[in-house]
């Protein structure tokens, strides 16, 4: 959309059959949330009603003990089915750049001519029928370009097959973590395009949906005894845990059902065999599931697919002359770990679209020149979100000592970063979680004005424990970019380690004082 803004004639070529309720498997995904660094570049270029029914409020971390108070985080944001998510923005195109935007569905890309920018997709039946996995790419044009848009059809006699030929002036790779795109760059110059494996893909999960509300799931939101046109618009997120073997994560869904996932590692789901596997695991790794949805779930995830989280790899360039550039989980995999994926792809349009409009000419050379400079800003910059998952990640992960001596080494210092961040993070928390119940105290006293703020009325309608200033919470609301947080990740650890040796020094020094007297009495 940005594109066809800008005036290109865009052609969108996808893998998959048109996304839609009756032909979209939701077995292999779960509700995403969009935070303010992903809705703005939606918002600049689109009316998508969606965003603002799905209203994002806050997180809620059910605790294990049934007498303990549920913690709840302040978020801003919107939660969605990537279907939903897919179709409206289809829609939103379609409405607003009709004459610009066009798709073809059932178009797997299959081979790049790089010097005759020609890309070629083929649609085969056996393809669609098995339910592979699927990607996509999308060619664009400028408007100007007699060779914009897609070539005839080819049909390939005995394969059940047609071929998309395409000219284009940009080729934009968005076909996911295991990007075809990616793959042809990689054979076609190689050395330039090599994927550096930050992460294997070791997470599973297993999706489940329609679980009719109980009352047990609706006493989980927080401002449930708040009057209904008092309370803070959007649906809260439900964390559950309950020990080290899995935990599940559910929320409300757009029909009024409940929807979730259960995620541990693959060795968890190689063990649940049966349905009493299920049942006797659930209760484990979420003790606070009501007990009428048991049983559904166990049904559900017994034939639902085991899906693993993606391998997180990093490349140096995302872009290749003759106007290819890469974006999105082809450039740059992430995990859920921080919610970042979807948000960053959505920030790369933005950005890249920010830097072909800059361009003093589309012409070949004024391409080349914008991508290239996109792809030199914008590696840096997720190479840290990387980074930061990694950290992130190395709070979970348990010590093992391997045969790689540099693994382990990198995982206790992530480790040891990790710890004393979050401990100055915490300190900050704890001072902001008790000015905000302090105010709410004083605002029922009448000692000060009512709250005016979505945070400010979130915090007087939660009976639990308010956290207002979670680890990481400026990468949610895009007031820091990756880099930065990075930075500030760093040099908080630095100070926490400097107080930590710090105080390890005058323990060493007090015992030895104490050990020198004694020896010499």
């Amino acid at each position: 959309m940005y594109l066809a803004r800008a005036g290109w004639k865009v052609q969108v070529y996808e893998r998959r059959p048109e996304p839609g309720p009756a032909n979209t498997s939701r077995q292999r995904s779960w509700v995403l949330a969009m935070y303010p660094r992903g809705i703005r570049p939606v918002n600049e270029v689109a009316q998508v009603p969606l965003l603002a029914e799905r209203a994002y409020k806050g997180l809620v971390i059910k605790p294990a003990k049934a007498d303990s108070k549920p913690i709840v985080l302040e978020r801003t944001g919107v939660l969605m089915d990537r279907t939903l998510l897919a179709t409206s923005l289809m829609d939103a195109a379609r409405e607003q750049y009709s004459s610009r935007v066009s798709f073809t569905f059932n178009a797997a890309l299959s081979s790049v001519d790089l010097p005759a920018k020609t890309a070629t997709f083929a649609s085969g039946a056996a393809d669609v029928a098995a339910g592979k996995e699927l990607v996509g790419a999308a060619a664009a044009g400028s408007s100007g370009s007699s060779s914009s848009g897609a070539g005839p059809a080819v049909a390939v006699a005995g394969e059940q097959q047609q071929q998309y030929r395409a000219s284009y002036d940009l080729l934009v790779g968005a076909d996911g973590s295991s990007s075809t795109l990616r793959s042809l760059l990689s054979e076609a110059l190689p050395g330039q395009f090599e994927a550096e494996v930050l992460s294997p893909g070791t997470g599973c999960y297993k999706s489940v949906y329609g679980l009719p509300p109980v009352p047990e799931a609706e006493a989980w939101n927080p401002d449930n005894n708040t009057p209904r046109d008092q309370r803070v618009q959007g649906e809260f997120f439900i964390f559950l845990s309950g020990g080290t073997k899995a935990f599940m994560s559910m929320c409300r869904d757009i029909d009024g059902n409940y929807c979730g996932y259960m995620a541990g590692n693959a060795q968890l789901f190689d063990e649940l065999k049966t349905r009493e596997d299920y049942l006797a695991v659930l209760p484990q790794a979420a003790p606070q599931l009501p007990a009428a949805w048991l049983p559904l779930i166990a049904d559900r995830m017994l034939e639902a697919p085991v899906s693993t989280f993606p391998t997180m790899r990093s490349l140096s360039r995302f872009w290749a002359p003759g106007g290819v550039v890469l974006v999105g989980d082809a450039a740059h995999t992430v995990t859920p770990a921080l919610g970042q994926g979807l948000n960053s792809a959505l920030q790369d349009c933005e950005l890249l679209a920010a830097e072909l409009a800059a361009a003093p000419s589309l012409d070949a050379g004024g391409i080349d020149a914008a991508i290239r400079t996109f792809s030199e800003s914008r590696a840096p910059e997720v190479r840290a979100l990387q980074e930061l998952e990694l950290l992130q990640s190395a709070s979970l992960a348990p010590l093992t000592w391997t045969t790689d001596p540099a693994r382990v080494l990198a995982l206790l210092v992530r480790k040891w970063i990790l710890f004393h961040y979050s401990g100055l993070a915490l300190l900050g928390t704890i001072a902001a979680t008790a000015r905000a119940a302090n105010a709410a105290k004083k605002r029922r006293e009448g000692k000060e004005a009512p709250a005016v703020s979505r945070a400010d009325r979130l915090a007087e309608q939660v009976e639990g424990t308010y956290v207002r200033d979670p680890p990481m919470y400026e990468l949610l609301k895009a007031h820091m970019n990756y880099g930065d947080m990075l930075k500030r990740v760093w040099g908080m650890a630095a100070l926490g380690s400097a107080g930590t040796l710090a105080l390890l020094y005058g323990l060493v020094n007090g015992v030895a004082s104490l050990a020198s007297r004694a020896l010499g009495a």
